[in-house]
Parts: structure tokens; C-alpha cells; sequence
């Protein structure tokens, strides 16, 4: 037994010796590097915090990795801003190496920002890196580099069927919209010399009027170095038909009211053969056919009346034809209302719904489609149709649309001249028509002359400008003399 027991007491002891030696053993476990992380180097914020003074920064990185990438995911203050994927590389290779360059104009607010770049190659390994930037608005001046010679870029984003740089429309506003992007930041856009704003991104947004026939737009940027780019293009509006007014082809409509024989108001002495003499020279002497001449006169000259002469023109002129109105009678102002009145033969005194107000009035020739209208109205108080400034002359005037007034005179009653004889507002308009020797003149000229030879004659100031807010284009109306 002793034999035995000897044997499994040294068995013991040994096993425990080992078990003791396994204890006090260091296990290794081999050391695993991360291989091909690809590097990122910033070009345009080599710093970990820089100042700039400008919002539009354009951000430049060299990514340099032994794989090719994969993902490229751009952030400012957490948000994405671009993503660029393995199509969108277009990289080199160098010394066993792939770099990428990296460019990108990024918006950032005023204050403080955090750019990050996110890197990923084609084995999913990531690099990270990240920039503080502070935009200090009162740092402009430091962006300034005598250096920079390079100007300002312009993106057009519409219109975008530009061809030799020209485009044709048919609307009466176009939305011109584009990006400017410049290294050194943007200063100033101007549209027709009209400054625009830019949004932090570059992008901008103009809508602009149109008049009929060419307009051409002329974008200018500068930068911050006050290096300037030019983009100049010609836009063309035509008729929704496609067609150029031709006043050869144009119809001359004429509405004539003149009321002497008042129901309620006291009775004038002219308004009915001014009216009629003004009908008789545009016809006899100018394009102004018969069959397109409506008379209201005396009782015919009804607020009712009046109103649906005024209101079956929308139906009937187009946009390749003309209108006059010419208005002989009294007029009336409210001062608690500021709207100034025609009176129809059946206007009661003081009742202000028997009258047609100048609103009533605009809008029905705001709905009118003509080339151009022109409202002539030898009427006490006229003076409140038009708007506030006035306008010279503009070449070309008639190809654009036009929506015109004359007026006798201003917030002020007009004489209405001794019996047998015109008032002395329609004398010289009727004198003008009369002794015009041109075959074809703007309506400007003759507003010019009415106002002089009344205001020099009469203690009474005619005005003559566009309408108020009836869609007026800068255009005139123009009388064409007959050829004989």
C-alpha cells in the first residue's frame, strides 16, 4: 500500500505545481493594427479653429488612401450637405496611393460652426476629421487678397432654354433664378442694376416684369477683391399667341360720353359737343372706324349704361387692339372716402351709390385686354385716377402694353367753358388732334402740349399719367392720322 500511496501523493504534488505555474503565466493575445485608414488633409482650414467673415465658404480637402474609396459624406453642424460615392471620384493615383480632392461650397451661419468630413474606402474603414469655423461679419475687410484676380462665377438656373443667349416667353413675369460662388465671397448681385439678395448658399431669386419685346437682363457680381463677372442674355416676351402687336392690323375701339342735361345736378354747357367733336376728328382724321364708336350722350348716359359699355369690352378687345375713353361731365370727390366719382345723368346729389367711383372704373379697364387704353375725362376732381409719379418718353413705347389717363384737371373743379363754345381742357385736346401734323404721334406728346397751352390759358392744372395699378408696361398709346 505504501508504493501506491507514495505514487498518488507525487502525482498530486505535481499537478498542483502546474496548475500553480499555468497561474502565473502571461497569456498574449497578438496586436491587431487597423491597415489603409485613409488620411485626410485640409487645404482650405489647415488650423483646427479659424475665423472667416463671410456666411458662403468654400471648403477644400485632399484625401489620400491605399484603397479606393467609397464614400465621401460632408456635415455642418450635423447636417449632410453632400455625399459623394464611389461614382462621383474622380481620382489619381500616387505612390501606391489614391488621392481624392474634395471641393464644396457650404453655407454657414453667423457664429460658430462644426465641418465634418467622413471618409470611407471600399473595405469600410472610416476616418473622421473635423473643423471649427466662426463666422465674424466684421472680419471682411481681412478677407480682401490684392492677389485675387479670379472673378465671381454665375450659375443660370432659369430661364435654362437659353439659346445664343436669347429665350422667348409669353408670361408677364419671369422667375430668373441662379447661384454665384467666388473662393474670396460674394459682395453684391445687381439685376439691371437693381441689387439682389443672395441667400447664404449663393443661390438667387428674381421675379421681373416683362414688357412686350425684347428685354435684356444684365446679372453683375462682384467679390469681396471687387473682381466683377458679367452675364447678359435677351429675353423676348411675345403675345400668348406667339404674335407681335401690329398696329396695322389693330382696332381702335372708342367710347364717347357726354352728358349737358343733368336730372338732379345743375346742367352743363359743352360736355355734349366736346363729345361729339372729339368722336368726329378720330374718325374723320385718325384709324378710328365708325362701326367701333359707342355714344352714351345725355340720357343715354345712365350709370347702368355707362357701366355695361365699360364692361362688354372685356369680352371684345384683344390683345392685338386699342381703347379710348373719353368722358364729358361732372365729377365729384369724396374726401372721407378719397375717391373721386362720375356722374351719370341719373346721379342724385349726394348719393354717392348713383355714381361710378374711379375704382369701379380701373377695375373694369384692368380686365380689359387691349394693347393700350387711354382714359381721357374733362371732369371735375379726374385727378385721383392716376398714380402718384410720372413718366417721360420711351422709345418703342408702342410695342408695350400701355394703360393710360388724361385728365382736366387735378383734386379741383374744371371750367366747363361759356355756351356755344368747347371747355378749355377739350380745346386744346381737340386743337391738338386738329393741327397734329405727324402721321403718328405718342400719346405723351400730346399729354405735354394739353397741359401746357390749359395750365398758361386757365386757372386749372390737367394731369396726364399711367393708371394706377391696371397693368401698365410703360408703353403709349399712339393716334395714327389717316392717309389721304
Amino acid at each position: 500500500m505504501k508504493p501506491i500511496l507514495s505514487i498518488i501523493l507525487i502525482a498530486l504534488v505535481a499537478s498542483s505545481a502546474f496548475c500553480q505555474k499555468q497561474r502565473n503565466a502571461k497569456i498574449t493575445i497578438p496586436f491587431v493594427t487597423v491597415v489603409d485608414k485613409p488620411v485626410i488633409e485640409w487645404v482650405s482650414y489647415p488650423n483646427d479653429t479659424t475665423r472667416v467673415g463671410l456666411n458662403i465658404q468654400t471648403l477644400s480637402c485632399r484625401v489620400n488612401s491605399k484603397l479606393l474609396l467609397q464614400r465621401i459624406e460632408i456635415l455642418v453642424n450635423g447636417l449632410s450637405t453632400d455625399v459623394y460615392k464611389s461614382n462621383d471620384f474622380t481620382t489619381t493615383k500616387s505612390e501606391n496611393s489614391y488621392v481624392q480632392l474634395i471641393e464644396r461650397t457650404v453655407t454657414l451661419r453667423t457664429g460658430s460652426n462644426l465641418v465634418q468630413l467622413i471618409v470611407e474606402n471600399e473595405k469600410g474603414i472610416k476616418s473622421e476629421s473635423t473643423r471649427k469655423i466662426i463666422v465674424d461679419p466684421t472680419l471682411i475687410t481681412l478677407v480682401r487678397d490684392k492677389n485675387d484676380q479670379t472673378p465671381p462665377m454665375i450659375y443660370l438656373s432659369n430661364p435654362a432654354n437659353l439659346r445664343n443667349d436669347r429665350v422667348v416667353v409669353y408670361s408677364e413675369v419671369i422667375k430668373i433664378t441662379g447661384a454665384v460662388m467666388d473662393e474670396s465671397g460674394i459682395q453684391q448681385v445687381t439685376v439691371n442694376r437693381t441689387v439682389t439678395p443672395v441667400k447664404t448658399n449663393g443661390e438667387f431669386v428674381i421675379n421681373l416684369p416683362l414688357n412686350i419685346g425684347e428685354t435684356t437682363i444684365n446679372i453683375e457680381v462682384k467679390d469681396v477683391n471687387q473682381n466683377i463677372s458679367l452675364k447678359r442674355f435677351t429675353i423676348e416676351r411675345k403675345n400668348p399667341d406667339g404674335s407681335v402687336y401690329d398696329p396695322s392690323i389693330a382696332r381702335n375701339y372708342l367710347l364717347i360720353v357726354g352728358i349737358n342735361n343733368y336730372t338732379f345736378w345743375p346742367a352743363l354747357n359743352n360736355a355734349v359737343s366736346d363729345a361729339k367733336e372729339v368722336s368726329k376728328i378720330l374718325t374723320t382724321n385718325y384709324q378710328f372706324d365708325s362701326l367701333d364708336v359707342t355714344v352714351l350722350l345725355n340720357d343715354q348716359a345712365t350709370r347702368s349704361n355707362i357701366f355695361e359699355a365699360l364692361r362688354r369690352y372685356i369680352e371684345k378687345i384683344t390683345p392685338r387692339d386699342n381703347l379710348l375713353i373719353y368722358y364729358s361731365g361732372h365729377g365729384y370727390f369724396d374726401k372721407l372716402m378719397s375717391e373721386g366719382y362720375w356722374v351719370p345723368v341719373d346721379g342724385k346729389v349726394n348719393d354717392l351709390s348713383g355714381y361710378l367711383s374711379n375704382s369701379q372704373i380701373l377695375k373694369v379697364i384692368e380686365n380689359i385686354n387691349s394693347q393700350h387704353t387711354l382714359l381721357v375725362a374733362d371732369a371735375c376732381f379726374s385727378g385721383s385716377l392716376f398714380a402718384s409719379g410720372s413718366r417721360g418718353y420711351v422709345e418703342h413705347v408702342e410695342k408695350y402694353k400701355s394703360r393710360w389717363g388724361l385728365a382736366s384737371g387735378r383734386l379741383e373743379a374744371v371750367s366747363d367753358g361759356s355756351i356755344g363754345s368747347n371747355s378749355p381742357f377739350a380745346q386744346s385736346f381737340i386743337k391738338f388732334l386738329y393741327d397734329n401734323p405727324e402721321p403718328k404721334v405718342p400719346v405723351s406728346d400730346m399729354v405735354q402740349y394739353v397741359k401746357r397751352r390749359v395750365t398758361e390759358l386757365n386757372d386749372q392744372t390737367p394731369i396726364g399719367n399711367p393708371l394706377k395699378g391696371v397693368g401698365d408696361e410703360g408703353g403709349e398709346f399712339v393716334f395714327y392720322r389717316r392717309i389721304k
